[in-house]
């Protein structure tokens, strides 16, 4: 069987991105269709690839700055649908945003893997409120969101079969395109995550994100920083200089580090805290795989993978003062229940749930 993925474009790293090599190991001769692409921010296991991109690419500075270049997102996949993607017998496209636009020959089906619809383009507070978006634009913005939607669900409507990454996101998938869908969750590597001998558990609390506005992280470090609680923050973005302007002395910032390094610190973190509301959340499991309890905000993904006062606990991302007192109690946790609990995502089970819809589309 030949397969062809598609993805939004390969600009960063980060859980999309995850999902997209889970899938390319599995389908190692899949080549990969995407609108952009910057080597530099990708692992090296990705230059590996067969990667074709759309004619964006040719734009100097392009990778730089993909959020400009919105009003042609859906035309760059429909033209690499048309002209590129050949002699296949599946397409698979992970999308957050434009990859389900992919339109190939009639008679090849395309699967789309959702992390979400375009949260920015249906109007989703939790990721437009922290943009900022200044006011003379909103209404520019608003009347060209409300032509790409129409668009937008049009090519959703073309899909085969369409695959939501949680519960939360079948139900936007469903009311925002009015399309049903298959819940698989992300694929997540538990094994890697699990100590292989004891470890101590230190005082201190954990952040792993992208640094940028979406992600809430400056809930996180705001809460730490006034009531003086130790948080370690891995990961990098736009909003680096931002943060670390407002954080206190009890907050330190680590970049980006090897996934080595991610793992020690999951293992050895009181909790890992995840303040924003996410799809799904692929990092408040891996916490969990490494024996450690994850404080998330309420709702998204995390009503999904936490279960309050077994492997976590849930709190208002609109009252700090829900996670200072979370971080303020003594919690006794059973490592092994928050471990089982992370299994039933394992990379194993994704892929055997992958294979099966494709044999059945197929």
């Amino acid at each position: 069987m030949r397969v062809a993925l598609v993805h939004d474009y390969l600009t960063q790293y980060g859980g999309a991105e995850r999902v997209l090599e889970v899938l390319h190991n599995h389908f190692p001769d899949a080549p990969v269709f995407t609108s952009l692409h910057d080597p530099a921010h990708l692992p090296d296991a990705f230059r590996d690839w067969d990667i074709h991109v759309s004619p964006l690419q040719r734009i100097p500075g392009a990778t730089r700055s993909h959020r400009l270049w919105t009003l042609l997102y859906p035309a760059m996949f429909a033209h690499l649908g048309f002209h590129d993607v050949r002699d296949v017998d599946i397409v698979i496209a992970t999308s957050s945003a434009w990859a389900h636009h992919i339109r190939p020959r009639r008679d090849i089906p395309v699967i789309c893997y959702c992390h979400s619809p375009a949260r920015f383009l249906y109007g989703d507070p939790n990721y437009l409120d922290p943009a900022k978006i200044p006011g003379p634009i909103r209404p520019l913005a608003n009347g060209m969101f409300r032509v790409m939607r129409e668009f937008d669900t049009r090519a959703a409507r073309h899909l085969t079969h369409v695959i939501a990454n949680s519960g939360a996101v079948r139900e936007r998938i469903c009311e925002q395109w009015g399309v049903d869908a298959t819940v698989i969750h992300p694929p997540i590597e538990v094994e890697r995550f699990q100590p292989t001998s004891p470890v101590e558990i230190e005082d201190w609390f954990l952040v792993v994100s992208r640094l940028v506005p979406h992600k809430w992280i400056d809930r996180a470090i705001h809460a730490c920083t006034v009531a003086s609680i130790p948080l370690k923050v891995i990961g990098s973005g736009r909003s680096t200089r931002y943060l670390r302007n407002m954080a206190g002395p009890t907050i330190e910032f680590l970049g980006e580090q090897p996934d080595a390094v991610v793992v020690d610190h999951m293992q050895r973190c009181r909790a890992l805290i995840l303040p924003g509301i996410e799809d799904f959340g692929m990092t408040a499991v891996e916490a969990q795989a490494a024996g450690r309890p994850v404080f998330a905000a309420r709702g998204g993904g995390a009503l999904e993978t936490v279960i309050p006062g077994v492997t976590g606990m849930l709190f208002d991302p609109t009252k700090p003062e829900e996670l200072i007192a979370l971080m303020q109690q003594d919690h006794i946790w059973d490592t092994q229940t928050i471990q089982h609990n992370a299994e039933q995502y394992d990379t194993s089970i994704f892929l055997q749930k992958i294979d099966a819809l494709v044999a059945d589309v197929m």
